[in-house]
């Protein structure tokens, strides 16, 4: 079993990471209990310089409280210890003297601020500092600067379905259906609000999350950070989904990616109007043709057929089971995921003239829906 992708760091500079907490005094927290104030946990990656960590320990990706949780979660019976370990430094200083634009990340429902740690790795390797924010009870678990934790609210189960058996049923039925875009989108609209108007309510939570984050980065890393092309952002699953949401109703992000998140929430008829790419499991295409169909900007769709939606994350290399990851190639994921983020991320956030055009690996489709300018 492979435990870390080859060559997963494949930019010019090292990574280096920190946590902090950002809490919202305005907004009371509604789940867990109702204690306190909204809080997100955050990771940041961010480009450090070869020689500032040569021969430094590199970090543990996992806390014990995380560890735990995490196996549990995702029923990963054995831990190897090279599980926890990434090439990226604790506390080491962000590349002095140049500046380097942003990107949030947002993790999946019931996931965790670390489930993308290559990725985020990677792009920050590339010349990106990157913001990876945590959502108070609704990750698999959250550590805080002062030493306290919290675990998913399992509560929520029983609110983010109507009926499980029949949103499972109606699920299967649409994702296995041969649809056009405008048909899926339709009957995807169907199946939200009969079976997951919890989920609905969510995604402009999470949005004042990500945006509490933002202006808590802004003001810490100002230094650091070129804004001149706006803020990127991106997201797994939920996290997609609220990535593009943030997109096309916040002016300060400037595009976004999703991957494989289903569009929950409603719309307004009005349309994107920035670049956006969409990367989709072959068997979830049916519930995220919204980004493909209501743009006016450039839109890009990437599809793996041999993945399936966890093989999009860090699970992909630790616990490898085809039933949750789908059969493709790890370290092929990996390099076209991040070869996605960054191409996209280097031409709309760094003015490069560059094109997503793939690498050519079997099974993964690259496609231009809206004209790229």
């Amino acid at each position: 079993m492979s435990t870390q992708p080859r060559n997963y760091i494949t930019g010019e500079y090292a990574v280096g990471t920190t946590c902090f907490s950002v809490i919202d005094n305005s907004r009371k927290e509604i789940l867990g209990g109702g204690n306190g104030n909204r809080r997100m946990a955050v990771r940041m990656y961010y480009p450090t310089d070869k020689e500032a960590v040569k021969g430094n320990e590199k970090a543990e990706i996992f806390s014990e409280n995380k560890r735990k949780a995490v196996q549990k979660a995702f029923h990963v019976k054995r831990f190897d210890p090279s599980m926890n370990v990434a090439d990226y430094y604790e506390n080491a200083p962000i590349v002095a003297d140049e500046r380097f634009p942003l990107i949030l990340f947002n993790h999946g429902y019931n996931s965790f601020v670390e489930a993308n740690t290559y990725l985020c790795c990677d792009l920050a390797s590339h010349g990106y500092v990157i913001a990876s924010i945590g959502h108070a009870y609704e990750a698999v678990e959250n550590d805080y600067e002062d030493g306290s934790f919290d675990l998913y609210d399992k509560s929520i189960n029983k609110k983010m379905y109507t009926s499980v058996v029949g949103a499972v049923l109606a699920q299967n039925k649409l994702l296995k259906k041969q649809l056009s875009y405008e048909e899926a989108l339709a009957q995807f609209d169907v199946f939200q609000n009969k079976y997951t108007p919890f989920m609905k309510t969510r995604i402009k939570e999470w949005a004042k999350d990500v945006i509490c984050v933002l202006e808590t980065v802004k003001q810490k890393y100002e230094a650091s950070l070129d804004l001149t092309n706006g803020v990127g952002i991106s997201g797994h699953s939920f996290g997609g989904c609220v990535a593009y949401y943030l997109c096309r109703y916040y002016e300060g992000f400037t595009c976004a990616v999703n991957i494989d998140g289903a569009l929950f929430g409603d719309y307004p008829d009005s349309m994107m109007e920035k670049p956006f790419c969409q990367i989709s499991c072959k068997e979830n295409v049916n519930v995220e043709t919204r980004t493909l169909l209501h743009t006016n900007a450039p839109t890009y769709q990437v599809v793996f057929d041999r993945l399936k939606h966890l093989g999009f994350t860090d699970l992909k290399f630790w616990a490898p089971m085809p039933m949750l990851v789908g059969k493709l190639d790890a370290d092929e994921m990996h390099e076209n995921l991040s070869y996605c983020h960054y191409t996209f991320f280097d031409k709309y956030l760094k003015g490069q003239d560059k094109e997503l055009t793939g690498l050519g690996t079997e099974g993964i489709t690259y496609r231009v829906v809206k004209g790229v300018s």
